[in-house]
């Protein structure tokens, strides 16, 4: 998935005459400027690849580093479990049948609020 859309991203890129002046694409290619010493446009898909990987993971743990990994418990109010997380002023909760279920859903809304 990611090496479509990185590949995606790059056949863009190809298109416009500076993508690092592009208002959704220029600070990726910065980025990618950044980490290979190189303008973007003369980065292989590969290095576009990798560059959005360490992005991501970058992103994610900084996430981690900053706000912690949501937890889960039994919920006090019913069956089930609560699970929790912070993301900057944010509180994200999420219930499940099992304390797997509640870690799950709100690992992902913490990793989709980290991301957006």
């Amino acid at each position: 998935m990611i090496r479509r859309l990185a590949g995606v991203l790059w056949a863009l890129a190809q298109t416009l005459p500076d993508p690092e002046r592009d208002p959704d694409l220029g600070p990726f290619c910065t980025y990618l400027r950044q980490k290979y010493g190189r303008h973007a446009l003369d980065l292989s898909p590969g290095a576009w690849e990798e560059g959005l990987l360490d992005l991501i993971a970058e992103t994610i743990a900084e996430g981690w580093d900053r706000y912690g990994a949501p937890s889960a418990a039994r919920d006090p109010e019913g069956e089930g479990y609560i699970a929790s997380a912070e993301v900057g002023p944010e509180t994200i909760l999420a219930r499940g049948q099992t304390k797997r279920e509640a870690y799950r859903e709100a690992r992902r809304a913490w990793v989709r609020r980290l991301l957006g």
